[in-house]
């Protein structure tokens, strides 16, 4: 897991692979030309007629980003009929059921499973390619407990819905272009324009000590205030950026109530390097010099906030509230109007509000916040340096 976790591949960075059945027992490969041989790092797959069209398109989801991908099946001349079944005596999806097109030149069935690979569901519309075949079509349906149910009525090119005992082909209702409904507040006061990772719930800091441009040893403390504690090196082009960046939002910011913490991670050989820098950009924010143990502490706590662990690299920022709890990072520059943003949207807000501002893209979860228990557990876990 920890090696997944630092980036490498649960499918051994193997490209996707597509067969298809020539019959007589032998498959061709035609990974290339069906376009779906990527090399992410796969991890399920979902078939269904997404557009209607009559066709099997496929969705992707993937550990690596893109964690999800659409692959439009742009096929003409298909033919093709679609089955539903609606179970009585068994379950209502008559999952476990085998359906048959009878008198087919070759047998067509097809099952009604309840999963499909890693933590995906296909389509529980069953669909038949019948080729040329252009009548009315019977199917069997071998119900969950092995009765064998004959249903008649069918067409190519039509859907239809099976009911168990019913024996007739129903040609389901066509919802035509109707869109699946995005469930949105009445006022959404929080708009989601930012870079920085918001984080679904504040997670406490692991204790930090730093050394002052006077070499004194100091405890980092928000003592009430908020703070954005950043992490620069004086030879990161993007780390000085950033420097310049806050020194002149510094009005803007105090006016705002938030104060800056920039912690150099030069270390002592080359600390007037990071001298220069503070003077040259007329730094006047509080500033010092992270040990390497903190500066591990903070490496090790981001790590276990995230999936796939992050670069151990800075610059580095962290906006922390009062208590002390930081409730967004940011990887790289950022820009004071974003800080600001965030200090006013971010802190302050009740937890089911926080939860749904944090993904980065619109939409709603389907699960509650996670329990403050568990953060807390996550953080300890992650400030204590295990034994290697």
């Amino acid at each position: 897991m920890t090696a997944v976790r630092n980036g490498a591949s649960w499918s051994g960075s193997e490209r996707n692979c597509c067969f298809v059945n020539i019959a007589g027992g032998r498959f061709l490969d035609v990974s290339s030309l069906s376009g779906i041989d990527f090399d992410d790092d796969g991890r399920a797959m979902a078939i269904c007629d997404w557009d209607r069209d009559g066709d099997q398109d496929i969705w992707f989801r993937n550990r690596s980003a893109p964690r999800i991908r659409f692959m439009e099946n742009q096929s003409s001349g298909a033919q093709s009929v679609y089955i539903r079944l609606e179970g009585v005596e068994c379950n209502r999806d008559g999952i476990g059921s085998v359906v048959e097109i009878d008198g087919s030149d070759k047998p067509l069935l097809r099952s009604v499973r309840a999963g499909e690979m890693f933590l995906s569901q296909s389509s529980k519309w069953l669909h038949f390619g019948v080729g040329a075949i252009n009548q009315d079509l019977d199917f069997i349906v071998y119900w969950p407990g092995g009765k064998a149910e004959r249903f008649r009525g069918a067409r190519t090119g039509g859907r239809y819905v099976l009911r168990q005992g019913k024996g007739i082909s129903r040609a389901a209702v066509d919802p035509g272009n109707q869109q699946v409904p995005v469930v949105r507040k009445k006022k959404e006061a929080i708009t989601q324009q930012y870079s920085g990772i918001l984080l679904p719930v504040p997670v406490p800091l692991p204790p930090l000590s730093f050394r002052d441009p006077a070499a004194q040893a100091r405890s980092f403390k928000a003592n009430g205030q908020i703070t954005l504690l950043t992490l620069w090196h004086s030879g990161s082009e993007v780390s000085v950026r950033s420097l310049h960046e806050l020194e002149r939002g510094r009005v803007q910011m105090r006016s705002a109530g938030v104060r800056v913490l920039a912690l150099s991670s030069n270390g002592i050989d080359n600390a007037g390097e990071a001298y220069d820098v503070i003077e040259k950009c007329e730094f006047g924010w509080e500033w010092g010099f992270i040990g390497e143990e903190s500066k591990e502490a903070i490496f090790r706590w981001q790590a276990a906030l995230f999936e796939r662990s992050p670069e151990r690299d800075v610059p580095l920022s962290l906006l922390i509230n009062s208590e002390q709890e930081c409730v967004a990072v940011y990887r790289g520059g950022m820009s004071v109007d974003e800080i600001l943003r965030n200090a006013r949207n971010c802190i302050g807000i009740d937890r089911m509000t926080r939860w749904h501002l944090a993904p980065p893209m619109g939409g709603t979860w389907f699960t509650n916040p996670v329990g403050e228990q568990y953060v807390r557990r996550i953080v300890r876990e992650a400030t204590v340096k295990k034994d290697r």
